[in-house]
């Protein structure tokens, strides 16, 4: 097998998480408590970053392809008692992994208990941006210029090359923060000749002008602004002015204050897990209340006081 046959049969990753078990630089094959050494090719490469923040590329083994190195268990066993830390030993669980322990915050933990840490402190950070999310729903829902708005598609399909349509129509609801109607329309967003345009879609011309008197004044509140992209590029089409509010503190997004307020995270990542959006503008806005309501704290057990 040539070179390049050889690199590209090999698999590359970018981060540690994604790199499955089995595998081991050389490094980490002498470091394992009986140590052994490659004895086939690299089988990967990790392009990632070292402890330090810096680029590297690693080449990575297969455990099953090495061998045992040299060393005698009577060496091992010497080389044991010269040690003066308790790196084989999770100074958490008490766990003694193959590979030596990580030091996280002045303890020596093993990757599960590591890991842990690494959760419990991305927990503590979101707690606080659970509260600022808290604070700033309260004071939408303070503000008698709210507008809870979410819009609708009539959507027409692809064409037959696969290409998606742009929609039809768009219907527009917004709501104040008590929960009434402020508007409740369809706008044509195609040609009067085009076909699934729904019946109650007034021209667009019409309906901007409406929303214009009717929100532009307002603050608004989406879910996300990309619910709006299709509207944009309709009335950019059709020369028509923006008619929703614009200007800094007049547009938010909910979706950023329910992914803080959640604060649900994803153990394999330490990251928010994705949220379902609520789909109506009364459910946008229940969801707002919900976040601005005041909760009680879980106090909960330090995660060390059991150290």
């Amino acid at each position: 097998m040539s070179e390049h046959q050889e690199d590209s049969a090999r698999r590359h990753f970018t981060f540690w998480s994604e790199v499955p078990a089995g595998y081991l630089t050389k490094a980490q094959l002498q470091d394992l408590d009986l140590p052994r050494e490659p004895r086939g090719p690299v089988r990967a490469t990790l392009d990632g970053c070292d402890g330090a923040g810096r680029r590297a590329a690693r080449d990575l083994y297969l455990v099953s392809e090495s061998v045992p190195t040299r060393s005698s268990a009577a060496q091992l066993a010497a080389a044991a008692a010269r040690r003066t830390t308790g790196a084989r030993q999770c100074e958490q669980c008490g766990a003694r992994p193959e590979l030596p322990c990580a030091r996280v915050d002045g303890w020596l933990l093993c990757g599960t208990c590591a890991h842990i840490e690494k959760l419990r402190a991305r927990q503590k950070q979101a707690a606080e941006q659970r509260t600022h999310a808290a604070e700033l729903a309260a004071r939408l829902l303070a503000d008698e210029r709210l507008a809870v708005v979410h819009v609708d598609y009539t959507d027409r399909g692809a064409t037959p090359a696969g290409a998606r349509r742009p929609p039809s129509a768009a219907h527009v609801t917004a709501l104040d923060a008590d929960g009434q109607v402020l508007c409740d329309i369809s706008m044509r967003l195609v040609s009067p000749r085009s076909q699934g345009i729904p019946q109650d879609a007034v021209a667009p011309e019409e309906a901007a002008a409406h929303l214009r008197r009717t929100l532009a004044r307002r603050v608004m509140l989406v879910w996300n602004t990309d619910g709006l992209v299709d509207l944009s590029t309709a009335l950019r089409g059709l020369d028509l002015d923006w008619p929703f509010p614009s200007g800094y503190g007049n547009r938010h997004q909910l979706f950023q204050l329910a992914l803080d307020w959640r604060s649900d995270l994803d153990p394999a990542s330490g990251q928010p897990r994705d949220l379902v959006p609520p789909g109506r503008a009364d459910r946008t806005l229940y969801l707002l209340r919900q976040i601005a309501a005041p909760t009680e704290h879980y106090l909960g057990q330090a995660p060390r006081e059991h150290r």
